[in-house]
This record gives C-alpha cells, structure tokens and sequence, in this order.
C-alpha cells in the first residue's frame, strides 16, 4: 500500500514538473537516467552578517536582479539571477541552524575566504567601473591576459573576492 501511495504521489509530482510515467518501469528508467547525468551548479551561496545589504550591493554593482528573499528572525536568505546558475546569501544565524557550526563572516580588513566568483560579460572595464562606483574595492584593474580574456579582480562588501573577466576565447 504505501509502495502504491508512493508511486500515485511520485507520478503526480512527476506530472506538476511536465513529464508523465505511464508505469513503474519508466519511472524507474527516468530516475536512474537522471541519477547518472552530470549535476548542473543551481547557486553558490555567500555566508554573510547582512543579507538585505549584501544583495542591495550586487543589484548596484553588478545589475543583478533579485529572485527571492526571506527572513525570518534573523535567518535570512536570499538570490539574486545571475544566468543559469543563482547567486544566493544567507546570514551566519541560518548557517549555524544548518550546518550546526559557525561560519566565518568574511570582512575587507581580513584575508580573503578561498573562494572566488566570477562574472563573465563582454565590457570588463564597464562593469568593473560600476562596481568600484558601488563600493567595491579593487584588487586588480582591468587586465588583458597571456590566454586572451581580460580580467579585473575586486572585493565585495563584505570582502569575498569577486572577478570579472571577458568570455574565454
């Protein structure tokens, strides 16, 4: 019975997505093809102390637009689109409720965190310009490079370190 209920629920959710199975077995085929495909990246998450602040920094330096926020308490979350993949940020008090340990807040007067995003666009120095204007720092000018992009490094506000670079050739 619960075999039964889970399949009428799997092919109605199956149906709300646009596809139908018509029996067991093709449901199973579509699943296991999926579980062998490559994983696509959804977002990258920033751990941050102002979610609201942070995104308000990247719609005016960059000119993304928001998707979602929510916060609750305190336990913010937020994206914002930036192409196939989302840009997201949630505050260190939802980072402690889901990972169960503490997160290091990135800041401008410490060493960068490893981590590093980039976007990709045809006018490098325009949008480094706008960032800068935004209050971003920079960490490197606009540069053409030995492979053929051109690249410019800054730090956000909250001091992730941000790239902006030409499409690889």
């Amino acid at each position: 019975m619960k075999a039964k209920m889970f399949l009428l629920l799997a092919a109605f959710l199956a149906s709300i997505a646009g596809k139908t199975f018509e029996t067991t077995n093709s449901y199973v085929q579509d699943t296991q093809t999926t579980m062998n495909s490559p994983a696509t990246l959804g977002y990258v998450i920033l751990y941050v102390k102002d979610v609201p602040a942070s995104m308000a920094f990247y719609e005016k330096a960059f000119g993304l637009s928001r998707r979602f926020f929510r916060d609750e308490h305190g336990k913010a979350y937020g994206e914002l689109e930036t192409g196939a993949a989302r840009l997201a940020f949630a505050s260190l008090e939802l980072a402690d409720e889901h990972l169960k340990q503490p997160v290091a807040a990135a800041s401008l007067d410490k060493a960068p965190a490893g981590i590093e995003i980039a976007f990709v666009t045809a006018d490098v120095r325009a949008l480094y310009t706008r960032a800068v204007e935004a209050g971003a720092v920079s960490v490197s000018e606009p540069a053409a490079k030995p492979w053929g992009q051109t690249v410019a490094c800054l730090r956000d506000n909250n001091g992730h370190i941000v790239e902006i670079c030409t499409p690889l050739p």
